[in-house]
């Protein structure tokens, strides 16, 4: 024990073990560089490849820009296929109001988990177990705890890094903030047991000494390292989405609190040749509410228009809509932004220092728009707390004008990858469309290859249509002087007991046209076979399971699956020789196969799927597309094209 200096995370007196566990620790940065640059060096490689596309298909209107044309780009192509259908798949979600928590992440979140937690367990054991023989092993104790030291404050930047919106990680590799929450919330987790091998180490070489109480009494240092620990535990088990559900107005105060805790135990807790990571966190931080501040003040204060009398937030009223929905519009809002983005809403008469994410379902405004009269609409499924509060507010006075405040426009959507794909396929379910629909616009206006373009929108109520019949009209309508090969727009109504198709027409002579359909029989069925029926025995009305339903696709008792298969690609195939329609159907989607397939078999360059939904929804999505991927053996000599895939989710 007298060679023991307890006054920071290694020998201080000696300095024996400083130099080669600060090396570690700066390893896990250099391996964390050089992913993020990985990461940027592919965006920089799309962009380039995007720019001479457009360029070649300038001078060459039959060319493909998202078909490999050399080695090199077929190759590059080949190597990405393999990593889609590696990290795409998704296991079903758990039920039950519990267990739906502990459901699995895609396989390519696992995968990149394994591999973190491979690498940190590396750094934590290589070469710190001392032998009888060695001069040192009387520290054989300290060795390892002060190695799991260096590991977990090494760590603590990360964690904030991954957890701003404004993070140099998303300026550099493209990859949306709420996209890399997930794995924030992990190293979290992955922090708290490094951390426990630190002080364990410790805690057993002053139990072997009869040392605990004195260390307490002598070593303040060490009750901040408790503390610290405490903390780090405290956020990992309010991290889980069990207990963030619960309240998560309340969540998200307690956790930013927390978070400040932690620095400053951290801080007082490591010697000062290891607070340069604590720094580094702040120093994330300040930048992240920084930035995030100046830009929330540009567009709350209309960049200062407040001085013209505009006042300061944004005037929106709430429309209560049928079955437990909202529609939040904002008027004149002042800013731009992108198709497929969100915005953090505050509302102080719903809730003080409350602020909730909302895809933005408006479209988005074109260069050549004025920002200033740009309307912005939200969608909301009411659910307790806040969107409770402002539905009865919207029922009790509709007329009402709310003042709210905006953070934002947030995300990252695949404009690229759409705008380079030769075939796009959106699906959505319920308040999804909300993101899918202004992609799809954003396509029509920005996407001079794709050919075959499908649309699908699985939603429980047929008044739903409502919310963006105009503009799937005025998309359709948009698509018809294009000339493509393909077009298939088709809505799905679940919980609809008459079997019946309606068809909205771009021709502003005929907006509508519905026909009935006889619902006996099995003649009527294939009196028409495009149209997929379901018994009505299948479709539930249970309220408790409406959202499992909305998001899952079971085959259709009443109709042969390779019957309605043949039909789904016989509309597919001939819709483009008449003009494009909005279909309405009853019933579910007999399978993703029906749906997908017929436009990735006859896509002569990459096909680009957009989906949102919820997590079942998203997962058979995820599955459905790897499978097809290695089926098809796209880019392995077989001439099949390329599968790429965005999901969003109601929730990260």
């Amino acid at each position: 024990m007298d060679g023991m200096s307890m006054g920071g995370m290694d020998m201080s007196s000696t300095g024996l073990f400083v130099g080669v566990n600060k090396t570690i620790a700066h390893a896990l940065w250099y391996i964390v560089a050089a992913v993020v640059a990985t990461q940027g060096f592919r965006r920089l490689i799309d962009m380039s490849r995007n720019y001479h596309a457009k360029r070649k298909y300038k001078s060459l209107r039959s060319a493909v820009p998202s078909r490999p044309t050399n080695a090199i780009s077929q190759s590059y192509d080949t190597i990405l296929a393999v990593f889609r259908e590696s990290t795409y798949p998704m296991l079903q979600p758990l039920k039950g109001r519990v267990f739906r928590y502990f459901s699995l992440p895609p396989l390519g979140h696992c995968l990149l988990l394994l591999t973190y937690w491979t690498i940190i367990l590396i750094m934590l054991w290589t070469n710190v177990f001392l032998s009888p023989s060695s001069n040192l092993y009387g520290y054989k104790w300290e060795k390892p705890a002060f190695r799991a030291a260096w590991v977990s404050v090494t760590q603590v930047p990360l964690i904030y890094a991954l957890s701003s919106k404004f993070s140099i990680i998303s300026i550099i590799t493209g990859i949306s903030y709420e996209r890399l929450n997930w794995l924030h919330r992990w190293v979290s987790r992955t922090l708290f047991l490094t951390v426990i091998v630190h002080w364990a180490y410790f805690f057993h070489e002053w139990t072997l000494a009869d040392f605990v109480k004195y260390q307490f009494q002598v070593m303040p240092m060490v009750k901040y390292g408790f503390g610290a620990w405490a903390v780090i535990g405290w956020t990992v088990l309010t991290g889980f989405g069990l207990f963030r559900d619960l309240c998560y107005e309340l969540w998200v105060l307690q956790h930013l609190a927390s978070a400040g805790v932690l620095l400053w135990l951290v801080y007082v807790h490591v010697p000062s040749y290891a607070r340069y990571n604590v720094w580094l966190a702040i120093g994330f931080v300040a930048f992240d509410r920084g930035a995030r501040g100046v830009w929330s003040l540009l567009n709350n204060t209309h960049r200062f228009g407040i001085f013209r009398g505009k006042g300061l937030g944004f005037r929106g009223q709430a429309e209560a809509l049928e079955h437990g929905y909202l529609r939040l519009t904002l008027k004149d809002t002042g800013f731009g932004w992108k198709a497929g983005q969100h915005v953090f809403l505050s509302m102080p008469t719903c809730g003080i220092f409350e602020s909730h994410p909302f895809t933005i379902a408006s479209t988005a405004p074109s260069t050549t728009t004025k920002a200033s009269t740009t309307d912005l609409e939200l969608y909301m499924k009411c659910h307790s707390g806040f969107t409770k509060r402002l539905q009865r507010r919207a029922q009790k006075s509709p007329a009402t004008i709310h003042r709210v405040f905006l953070s934002g426009p947030w995300g990252i959507p695949p404009l690229t990858n759409i705008e380079r794909a030769d075939s796009l396929i959106f699906v959505a379910s319920s308040t999804g469309a909300s993101f899918t629909v202004p992609l799809l616009e954003h396509a029509i206006r920005k996407a001079p290859y794709v050919q075959r373009l499908c649309f699908y929108w699985i939603i429980r109520h047929e008044d739903q249509v409502e919310w963006f019949k105009p503009r799937l009209q005025a998309a359709i309508e948009g698509l018809a002087p294009l000339g493509l090969e393909s077009v298939t727009f088709k809505i799905f109504v679940t919980s609809t007991p008459n079997l019946t198709v309606k068809s909205l027409t771009s021709s502003s002579s005929s907006n509508s046209l519905s026909v009935d359909l006889p619902t006996q029989g099995k003649a009527s069925q294939q009196h028409d076979s495009a149209i997929k029926v379901e018994s009505t025995s299948n479709i539930s009305t249970s309220s408790s399971t409406s959202s499992q339903q909305n998001s899952s696709f079971v085959a259709a008792d009443s109709i042969d699956k390779h019957q309605l298969q043949q039909s789904e690609k016989s509309v597919s195939s001939t819709i483009s020789a008449t003009t494009p329609t909005l279909d309405t159907y009853r019933g579910r989607p007999a399978s993703f196969d029906s749906l997908i397939r017929p436009t990735v078999e006859t896509s002569t360059g990459e096909t680009f799927v957009v989906a949102c939904g919820g997590k079942s929804l998203m997962a058979q999505v995820r599955t459905y597309v790897a499978q097809l991927s290695d089926e098809r053996a796209v880019h392995k000599g077989t001439g099949a094209q390329g599968i790429g895939l965005f999901t969003e989710t109601y929730g990260w």
